[in-house]
């Protein structure tokens, strides 16, 4: 017959639990940051990408019409939901994906203006801009209907 008691149980997972949060406490308290949690700005100008996809070629921007339902036919409708339970959910909106292995950006300029971004942000954030640190990885390119709905979420 054990001679612990529900309450003793209690405590000790309290004890352990209070000493965690005080170690998890003690380590915060000793972060030395320069930057902020968040950042954000305006833009007041963007380089043509110089998009190029598939067998469609270089993608003039603004994009066209014609040029539109060209792309909506090198892509496919976007799928939502994880894992067994991805579909195509007509109810989110007319959105179209393309994956970034298809598509290309040509304008060096773009790539520079995007590292300027990049070293903005990491600086404003207090976040060293290295090779391993701040980077962007295109995912893939959103094609948006008229009237689609864009729900938040993150990727």
């Amino acid at each position: 017959m054990s001679s612990n008691s529900n309450s003793d149980i209690e405590t000790t997972e309290d004890s352990k639990a209070k000493r965690i949060q005080h170690t998890l406490s003690s380590c915060i308290s000793r972060v030395q940051s320069v930057g902020s949690f968040a950042t954000f700005g305006t833009l007041d100008s963007f380089p043509n990408l110089g998009i190029s996809l598939g067998s469609i070629g270089v993608v003039p921007l603004p994009l066209s019409e014609e040029n539109a339902k060209a792309l909506t036919q090198e892509s496919h409708k976007e799928r939502v939901g994880k894992r067994d339970g991805v579909k195509i959910d007509e109810e989110v909106g007319k959105a179209w994906q393309i994956d970034s292995s298809r598509v290309k950006f040509l304008n060096q300029a773009w790539k520079k203006w995007l590292d300027g971004i990049f070293r903005r942000v990491a600086n404003e954030l207090g976040v060293a801009h290295t090779a391993d640190g701040v980077r962007a990885e295109f995912y893939k390119m959103m094609l948006y209907e008229q009237g689609a709905r864009f729900n938040a979420h993150k990727e």
